[in-house]
């Protein structure tokens, strides 16, 4: 029987079914890390080793993965009080726990007159649900070797700052993920792949896309969500292939879904059928035919702009200008000098969050014109509300490959910009990354925002139908 770790926490609150993967698979039946990935984890364990450098830290010693051996090293030295124990072992029944540092508090358990905290290294900025839960799974075995429950737990963020929290705020939390974990671990069949926004980073991503392909399943759908397709499944609707073709009568057959929301789950399964994004009817008042696309690539760990790009007229044949920002002091006076390369007033439009965030966070120290924020206008909000698209969609690598038919990596991997840095033609790529992305960004412009709306006639259903029935007979839709 195979442990329950820290790890499975972390994985279940992203993703059930990686969780499930991880219980029943050896590590060799992962695709194997990208280069990009590979140097965001080195990254992390230098982040983790410069912060306990300067820490009077103890390590337990045992042999290469004897956990039990682990265990015991670990039990000895905080029976003995060492002020931090950085990468202890926590053994208990059918869990282990490999937290980073246990820090030693006053207080008595069955230590003696002491008793330890967990807290964990993290590169985030902020913390989060899955983080929580991980140090938490880590304080439940900590709190039965020591016969005392710690009243926090803590994070350590990117940032050097110790985020606390109560332990006891988090606690049915932890037990449900954990009884969900041995549920899972004794049934591999209770969990199934469900698409969704981080299945593209997922080291599975190569054995569950194609067994949603192959199944046709109904995550595949834009719009689609765990609960909607339990409903359609329970009612009958079980492929991409009925729901091409579901119309139920009344709301019990339609297991009470909202109509306006099974029409549109109805529309994606015929986009998805055809191959083609079907653009919505809209008001067409907001056309930007004259803005500038504005475009950030980052580095997510050093909070650093590493490019900024202009794309004016927001064409894919646009005038392309940028700026390679050498520290952050240079960011805002580099945005500064591109946005007064454009015409006075023009809409900058952007893909998500980036840059206002971005932009927010340096207007309160800097001579910021609230009118240039008045002017940003979210492309991928617009996006994603103009069209259904073929399958679900995330972020613009998956609107580019869904509704272009493009490789949105044929620049590169934005995750890797950080890594291109360390190279002599780190200014290149960097520049062709951000070109390309722009063209990009204009291109789904044109074909989605631009465009008349999608008329599905006789015919487009027709073939809808048609190819739900072949694959159906086929077994495989998409």
């Amino acid at each position: 029987m195979r442990r329950i770790t820290g790890t499975h926490v972390y994985s279940y609150v992203k993703c059930r079914h990686l969780a499930a993967l991880d219980l029943h698979l050896s590590r060799s039946e992962r695709r194997a890390p990208t280069q990009w990935e590979e140097f965001a984890a080195t990254r992390g364990r230098d982040f983790e080793a410069l912060y306990v450098q300067r820490l009077p830290i103890a390590v337990p010693r045992y042999p290469e993965r004897d956990f039990e051996a682990g265990a015991a090293a670990t039990r000895e030295l905080l029976r003995a009080g060492a002020e931090w124990i950085h990468q202890g072992v926590l053994a208990g029944d059918d869990r282990l726990g490999l937290p980073d540092l246990l820090r030693k508090l006053p207080g008595e358990s069955s230590l003696g007159d002491h008793h330890y905290e967990v807290l964990d290294v993290k590169t985030s900025g902020r913390s989060r649900g899955d983080q929580i839960l991980q140090v938490v799974f880590y304080t439940r075995l900590l709190a039965e070797l020591q016969g005392r429950m710690p009243t926090h737990g803590a994070l350590i963020l990117k940032d050097g700052r110790e985020e606390r929290f109560l332990i006891a705020d988090y606690l049915a939390a932890h037990d449900e993920v954990l009884a969900a974990l041995r549920h899972l671990r004794s049934d591999l069949s209770a969990s199934r792949p469900f698409l969704q926004s981080g299945c593209s980073g997922c080291y599975h991503d190569q054995r569950c896309l194609p067994v949603l392909r192959q199944r046709g399943d109904l995550s595949l759908v834009h719009g689609m969500s765990h609960g909607a397709r339990a409903i359609l499944e329970q009612a009958g609707c079980r492929t991409i292939a009925d729901l091409a073709t579901f119309h139920p009568d009344g709301p019990r057959a339609r297991g009470n879904l909202d109509p306006t929301l099974l029409r549109r789950l109805r529309r994606g399964a015929l986009a998805h059928l055809l191959g083609k994004p079907l653009v919505d009817e809209r008001p067409r008042a907001e056309r930007f035919e004259h803005g500038a696309i504005v475009h950030l690539l980052t580095d997510a760990f050093a909070d650093r702009v590493l490019a900024i790009g202009v794309l004016h007229p927001a064409r894919e044949d646009g005038a392309f200008r940028c700026e390679l920002p050498a520290t952050a002091a240079d960011e805002w006076d580099a945005l500064k000098r591109l946005v007064a390369s454009l015409p006075r007033g023009v809409p900058l439009l952007h893909f998500g969050e980036t840059l206002p965030r971005w932009h927010e966070e340096h207007a309160f120290a800097r001579e910021a014109d609230p009118a240039l924020e008045a002017r940003f206008v979210d492309l991928g909000k617009r996006l994603r509300a103009a069209a259904v698209y073929p399958r679900a969609v995330g972020g613009l690598a998956d609107l580019v490959q869904t509704a272009l038919g493009r490789d949105p990596l044929r620049a590169g991997h934005a995750g890797a910009a950080a890594m291109w840095l360390t190279g002599d033609d780190g200014a290149e790529r960097l520049r062709a990354k951000l070109h390309a992305d722009l063209q990009d960004l204009a291109a789904l412009k044109a074909a989605i925002l631009d465009a008349a709306p999608t008329v599905v006639d006789d015919g487009d259903a027709a073939a809808g139908e048609g190819a739900a029935a072949n694959g159906e007979r086929a077994g495989t839709v998409g």
